[in-house]
């Protein structure tokens, strides 16, 4: 089993450029996919795996009339990819609609969230998006009766946060990644919830503002869309914040602005739903500037002149230095997000404390392979032994990647000290409350 996930340079500019709205043309797209030997496409699966792309990629270059550009070894391992995941949405599919049903039938109240409500605006087809859980917003009052409901279709509680309770059921081991994309017998549900500020569960408002949606002849809850396009912001920024991001998601969120382009009273919910939160207009600003960047394109005045025009000067130089590096670096990602936390958090005393310990965690991994008692000697050896690989990988990352950034902070300081000197009021406002 491999964690880490690189993608040749070829590749990843290939598959870039498929999706970027300044491409010349079919043919120069061809000539840059044609130049691609086998070699490097096949180096780069695993890449193209993590980051959610197989799937858009082929589609796009059906759309593009260009699958003959590819190898035909890697086509056909594409092909069979996009076989298997339309299977396994299909049986997905199944157990979200028993869900729902279980959720209804108990007067849960409840939304989906992510996941199947993408489709169309962020996702053309659900398909081409590979879901690994199924992901709820109830009402906090209801946690219990949820279990209980997850509990009598073979869920169990695996983990939990003070906004978030994951459950578990099917098979502890995980899947080989020659399965990545077909029916698995691991299935996952998160179930979010709003808290109090003594962390108390409670009712979320935008469980007051719902919308339903039809697919397949069943009637879902969901956000209402610009609390859905707030929340996938959110998503993303908080990826961001860490050391990897999915390109895949930032595709989806391109999609979502650019469906609404001209929707005028749409960006006036969006404003209304993020009303006068920093952090809110920071995570939309952010999470346009590189989606486009990436992917081309322009993002409706409406929306950049209140998000993407007031980011703080120290987060666009963050994502002009080290925005491409960090999202195309592939899993398990950099530390180049500790420079952009710093500029968000500057000085702040527990962000220095935060700061140390994630260069180096010294905290206990999570386990990635559950057991129970009633397993045989031998299955468990091999879940150590599989536990004992992720740390070791775990722990590499942490050095390799430390010692990377500590030399990159250097120059980083440069960077804020010309552009200081240049625009000495560059930062807005703080987005994170200094915690005492």
């Amino acid at each position: 089993m491999r964690w880490s996930a690189k993608g040749e340079r070829r590749v990843v500019e290939a598959v870039i450029a498929a999706f970027n709205s300044s491409t010349d043309s079919t043919n120069r797209l061809h000539q840059l996919l044609s130049a691609v030997s086998y070699g490097d496409w096949e180096r780069s699966y695993h890449w193209l795996d993590a980051s959610g792309m197989v799937l858009y990629f082929l589609a796009r270059l059906e759309e593009l009339n260009l699958q003959d550009a590819l190898p035909l070894g890697t086509l056909r391992r594409f092909q069979q990819n996009m076989a298997d995941n339309r299977s396994r949405t299909a049986s997905m599919f199944t157990e979200f609609v028993a869900l729902n049903r279980a959720f209804n039938q108990a007067g849960i109240l409840f939304c989906n969230v992510k996941g199947f409500t993408l489709s169309p605006n962020s996702c053309p087809d659900s398909a081409l998006r590979c879901q690994l859980d199924f992901d709820f917003l109830v009402d906090g009052s209801q946690l219990e009766l949820c279990s209980q409901i997850l509990a009598q279709t073979g869920y169990g509680l695996m983990g939990s946060t003070n906004t978030v309770w994951e459950f578990k059921a099917g098979a502890s081991e995980p899947a080989r990644i020659e399965d990545h994309y077909k029916a698995k017998p691991q299935r996952s549900v998160e179930i979010h919830f709003a808290a109090s500020d003594a962390h108390r569960p409670t009712r979320d408002p935008k469980l007051d503002r719902l919308s339903w949606r039809r697919w397949e002849g069943h009637s879902f809850p969901t956000l209402a869309p610009a609390d859905q396009f707030v929340g996938q912001a959110l998503h993303l920024f908080g990826h961001l914040c860490g050391s990897s991001t999915r390109i895949a998601w930032l595709l989806e969120y391109r999609r979502n602005v650019l469906s609404h382009y001209a929707d005028q009273a749409f960006w006036e919910s969006v404003r209304e739903c993020a009303g006068n939160d920093r952090q809110t207009e920071i995570a939309i600003g952010l999470s346009t500037l590189l989606a486009f960047q990436l992917f081309g394109g322009q993002a409706p005045s409406q929306l950049n002149h209140w998000t993407l025009e007031r980011l703080p000067a120290e987060v666009k130089l963050w994502a002009e230095c080290y925005g491409r590096r960090s999202l195309l670096a592939g899993f398990p990602g950099t530390k180049f997000y500790l420079l952009l936390r710093d500029a968000l958090k500057g000085d702040d005393a527990s962000w220095q404390k935060e700061r140390r310990s994630s260069l180096l965690p010294m905290h206990r991994a999570p386990r990635i392979v559950h057991t129970s008692p009633d397993d045989s000697l031998k299955k468990r050896i091999r879940a150590e032994l599989y536990q004992l690989r992720f740390v070791l990988f775990r722990l590499r990352f942490h050095v390799v990647e430390g010692l990377r950034y500590v030399i990159e902070v250097i120059r980083w300081k440069r960077r804020l000290a010309a552009l200081r000197n240049v625009a000495p009021h560059s930062m807005t406002d703080n987005p994170y409350p200094t915690q005492s």
